[in-house]
């Protein structure tokens, strides 16, 4: 009976943590930067998937700087990022709670770590580290949500 139960609070505790997955980065997301707005959108495909891209709008034109997917395979969610004119990348979701996810992959140049926070009053942290000629850098970002 013992097992029965942690198996269904596993369960549950799966469960709850790919609809808040999906909850937290649906919608469109904005940061502005000098003369330019930044642009995330992310839109779910399904239970297991959401489909984004990241864009700049300046002087009315949008440039695609990446496509992005958040996919589930299996019991794992991976983070994909295909940077215009570039390959694909893959980053496992390695740290996850109810606000902050870490997607890593320490093969890639740069960069290592992908991370997401959420915070009240619909803003984002996304930030982007690792090692640059055995020097850590990290770069974050501030969202504001628009639309979900």
């Amino acid at each position: 009976m013992k097992n029965i139960i942690l198996v269904l609070l596993f369960a549950a505790s799966i469960f709850a943590q790919d609809e808040s997955i999906l909850k937290l980065f649906a919608g469109k997301w904005k940061m502005d930067v000098a003369n330019t707005e930044i642009f995330e959108e992310w839109t779910v495909v399904n239970d297991d998937e959401l489909i984004g891209k990241s864009y700049s709008v300046e002087n009315g034109t949008e440039t695609i700087i990446e496509t992005l997917y958040l996919k589930k395979f299996g019991e794992q969610w991976a983070y994909i990022a295909i940077p215009s004119e570039q390959s694909i990348t893959l980053f496992a979701l390695t740290v996850y709670t109810p606000k902050k996810l870490i997607f890593e992959n320490k093969e890639h140049d740069f960069p290592q770590r992908i991370s997401y926070e959420f915070h009240k009053g619909g803003k984002m942290t996304a930030a982007i580290e690792g090692l640059v000629d055995a020097d850590m850098k990290r770069k974050e970002f501030t969202f504001q949500l628009l639309e979900k």
